[in-house]
């Protein structure tokens, strides 16, 4: 069995798939919204017993790696990567010369953080780090829990280890942890250079960059500042990471929301004294990725920031971006064919968003050790984001007089304006209204029109064209069969593989004939029945056709799941005669349009009179047919 396999085999694509989107019961099947495009109503379809997925919206559908891959834009040897870490299976051995270059820097930039780890733990050259970490209250428990490192005053001590470990120059270069000199030599020496290290994860645990402290009392002497981060490359983006999101993910999902803070040490610190739910933002606004990445767990956001101007401004734009991130586009057509784009109500306006003030002067780390009452009560007394913005926007100001009216509609309507959800917008207009005695019509004539319009784009759509509608009905009847195998002999005496609409349909039609009469001593004598041995088949088929043509069988496979989940085989009978019959017809009438066509021009060609019997002697046949199947 392949790592893949096993990986397969151990992992439940239903559980991996719920850790990115909802899903619903639906028969022995699941549905959820498509996360790869913009629907209202769910057309993506996972099969626990074939474990594979199909969206009947956009297309897209296989097993859990096209998944995991899709949704996480990973080669399939990250995704194989990731996924084996999830199922407990043991990858070979790693060969630098074999693996794709972003899990050659993976594994390098995780060699080195055990590397730093094993120094901050155990060297004598790392003893003022360990001073000062326990001195932060930070345990040797906390400390092995986040990896934490020390990076020793060396210009080459990392570099010279991996390449030991197989790793070369270039990369390390690529991995962050070196630096090539600028004097135009091929000469490296390490990007970190006497200081503590903390790891930084993406959502999947992978370790990916660092941020690095300088000691205390070495604050200034390099010229690099307090904190030095990996550079933006292959692994690291600092827009896409949010600290302790690894960690903190499934506290999230069971206590309904995320807090948010800015330094990394008040993200240890939190989860050390129980508060896991907990990520930071590493001192900047959030961006419409990190964003995307919490929508996956929750829609309640609250902001737990220092009380300084600095931290008043992320929350500014952090609420910015979420309300101008939070609408989902959807498009559909009325009653008379045009599409609209619109904002589907049902999927936007969802944030939750809270700001917790915490006690003056203290920042989430030392409110959590030091006052820990305080940093409760600034947690369950976390005001809404516009009640957070009245409160600080009109502190200060005499609302009786003409300029305090002036500058608080002057802060606070731009803002009101921003809300996208009518119904939160007008409440907060009539409470600034009357907050400030005035007649809340005044306040909407003075709102600045920058808020959110979306404009309604109308395009012409035709109806369903007849091609499209034979492919469906084509799907439909090589689904039912493909659930109720008894009927396949049936259906090769009534449908040949070109009566079917799609060159993979037909594809997977013709190979199903080939299959059934190579395999069919496989039936049960007794009862005459043909048993559709899916995974064989699959493989028959991938090995004949290709991917493609086997994607195009899952769909068909969740298809007969999804639509005839509830049939009998009565009423499946049925259906299939009814297919079978509609797209024989419709073959024929296709068939007698090209024939009548095709009469005419010879006729007007005076050509030979033998050819041109031929195909009315076809063209009276099909018509006899047509009439036997309208009877």
């Amino acid at each position: 069995m392949t790592p893949s396999e096993e990986v397969k085999n151990k992992l439940d694509i239903v559980e991996v798939i719920r850790e990115y989107i909802t899903l619903k019961p639906a028969g022995r099947n699941f549905q959820a919204l498509c996360p790869f495009h913009n629907e209202k109503t769910p057309s993506l379809v996972i099969s626990p017993d074939k474990q594979i997925w199909h969206c009947f919206g956009c297309a897209k559908g296989g097993d859990v790696f096209t998944f995991v891959m899709e949704k996480e834009g990973l080669a399939f040897g990250e995704a194989l990567r990731l996924l084996a870490a999830k199922a407990g299976v043991s990858l070979p051995e790693y060969s630098p010369e074999l693996a794709s270059q972003k899990n050659r820097l993976l594994d390098a930039v995780e060699t080195a953080a055990a590397y730093y780890h094993r120094l901050l733990m155990e060297s004598p050259v790392a003893n003022a780090a360990r001073q000062y970490l326990a001195e932060r209250g930070l345990t040797e428990e906390v400390l092995t829990d986040w990896q934490i490192g020390f990076s020793p005053d060396s210009w080459d001590d990392v570099i010279i280890y991996l390449k030991g470990k197989g790793f070369n120059e270039r990369d390390i270069l690529a991995a962050g942890l070196a630096v090539q000199k600028g004097d135009g030599s091929n000469r490296y020496f390490n990007r970190f250079r006497g200081r503590i290290m903390f790891p930084l994860a993406d959502v999947n645990a992978n370790i990916i960059g660092f941020t690095a402290r300088v000691l205390p009392a070495n604050e200034g002497k390099d010229g690099m500042g307090k904190y030095v981060n990996s550079p933006q490359g292959p692994l690291y983006d600092k827009s896409k990471i949010l600290f302790g999101l690894h960690r903190a993910k499934t506290a999230i999902r069971e206590q309904g929301y995320v807090i948010i803070v800015e330094g990394q040490m008040d993200v240890i610190t939190a989860h050390q004294f129980g508060f896991k739910n907990v990520v930071a933002s590493s001192g900047t606004a959030l961006t419409d990725e990190q964003i995307k990445l919490l929508d996956r767990f929750t829609d309640n956001l609250l902001f737990a920031l220092d009380a300084d101007a600095a931290g008043q401004l992320a929350t500014n734009r952090a609420s910015q971006a979420i309300i101008n991130q939070d609408i989902t586009m959807v498009e559909a057509p009325d009653r008379f064919g045009r599409l609209h784009s619109y904002i589907d109500s049902a999927r936007s306006f969802k944030k939750n968003i809270k700001v917790a003030m915490l006690p003056s002067g203290k920042d989430p780390d030392e409110a959590i050790r030091r006052d820990r009452a305080g940093w409760m009560r600034a947690l369950t007394e976390a005001k809404p984001l516009m009640e957070y913005y009245f409160d600080r926007s009109l502190a200060g100001l005499h609302l009786e007089t003409a300029e305090g009216k002036r500058l608080a509609s002057q802060t606070l309507l731009p803002l009101i304006g921003r809300l996208p959800n009518p119904v939160e917008k007008d409440f907060y207009v009539k409470k600034l209204a009357d907050l400030l005695d005035v007649d809340a019509k005044f306040l909407y004539e003075a709102m600045p029109r920058t808020e959110l319009e979306v404009k309604t784009n109308q395009v012409k759509t035709e109806a369903l064209a007849g091609a499209q509608r034979e492919e469906i009905l084509s799907e439909a009847l090589l689904a039912l069969v493909c659930k109720f195998p008894a009927f396949i002999s049936y259906l090769f005496d009534q449908v040949l593989p070109e009566y079917l609409a799609g060159e993979l349909g037909q594809i997977i039609y013709k190979n199903l004939i080939l299959y059934y009469n190579q395999t069919a001593v496989n039936a049960d004598a007794s009862l005459g029945v043909f048993v559709l041995d899916y995974g064989d088949f699959r493989r028959w088929l991938e090995a004949n056709n290709g991917s493609p043509a086997t994607a195009q069988l899952d769909k068909l496979m969740i298809l007969g799941e999804k639509d005839f989940g509830d049939y009998d085989e009565a009423t499946a009978r049925v259906e299939v005669k009814r297919i079978a019959k509609t797209l024989k017809r419709s073959y024929f009438n296709g068939r007698l349009k090209e024939l009548a066509k095709l009469i005419g021009e010879l006729e007007s060609q005076n050509a030979d009179r033998a050819e041109l019997n031929g195909m009315m002697l076809e063209f009276n046949n099909l018509t006899q047919e047509i009439r036997k199947l309208l009877d």
